[in-house]
This record gives C-alpha cells, structure tokens and sequence, in this order.
C-alpha cells in the first residue's frame, strides 16, 4: 500500500512538473507584445493625447514632401517612455517634384509613466529654429 501510494505521488509530482515547465516554455517563446494593441495618430491628433499600456505600439501617420527637403524627424526632447522601433514612408501617387508622401513612425510603450512623442518637420542639413513646425501628442502608459 505505502509503494503505491508513493508511486501515485511521484506520477502526479512528474505531471505537475511536466505541466508547468511546458507552461514556462511557452509564456517564454511568445514576444512580450504577441497581444499589444496598436494605437495609429494622424496630423488631426496633433496636440492630442493618448492613453496606452506598457508594451501597446503607437502609429504616427504624417504628411510630408521630402521632395523640397523637409521630412519629419523624431525630436531629441520626444518621450523616452516611448521607443522609436521603426519608420516607412509611402511612395507619391504620382512622380514629380512637390508630390507628398505619407511617413509613419512606429513607437513602443516601454514603461509606465506621461511624457510627449514630439516630431519636427525640418530639413536635414539646416538647424532648428524656435518656429520649425512640430507635431506633438502626450501619452500616458498605464
């Protein structure tokens, strides 16, 4: 009877081991942002403000001409609580000189906390001035 009874509890000691390692594995593989949510803002949403969660991705969608030299850029005062992770830009529907684009910039939540994801719309090669156009949007992870 105590055999038995010691096999049956290191058969269910062996499951229960099995079970959450297989657990941790898995919870281990799947990306931290598998179930983020992804917020897209625009040039409407300027001077706006957004609420997120740690780990949520904010979209900004901007209308740009790069063919006259100006291009949105992140600016080095943007939020910190929110990482750069990747930016694109669409191709002008028709070629030619003056034909805007779209440019996006993909953001990730990082951590808890306000601040504002600034970009400014400047051309490269000059400095920037107090009057350079810019587009602002506060967030507030949770």
């Amino acid at each position: 009877m105590r055999l038995a009874r010691s096999r049956l509890q290191l058969r269910l000691a062996t499951v229960l081991f099995v079970t959450l390692g297989v657990l941790a594995i898995t919870s281990a593989v799947r990306p931290p942002s598998a179930f983020a949510a992804t917020l897209v803002a625009t040039d409407a949403d300027k001077g706006g403000s957004v609420r997120l969660k740690a780990g949520d991705i904010l979209e900004v969608h901007l209308k740009s001409n790069p063919t006259t030299g100006y291009q949105w850029y992140v600016h080095p005062k943007s939020t910190p609580l929110m990482k750069p992770i990747g930016a694109s830009q669409t191709q002008a529907r028709q070629p030619g000189v003056g034909r805007p684009i779209l440019q996006v910039f993909r953001f990730q939540a990082v951590a808890a906390g306000e601040g504002v994801v600034l970009l400014h719309y400047v051309r490269s090669w000059e400095r920037a001035t107090a009057d350079e156009e810019q587009f602002g949007l506060h967030v507030s992870i949770h």
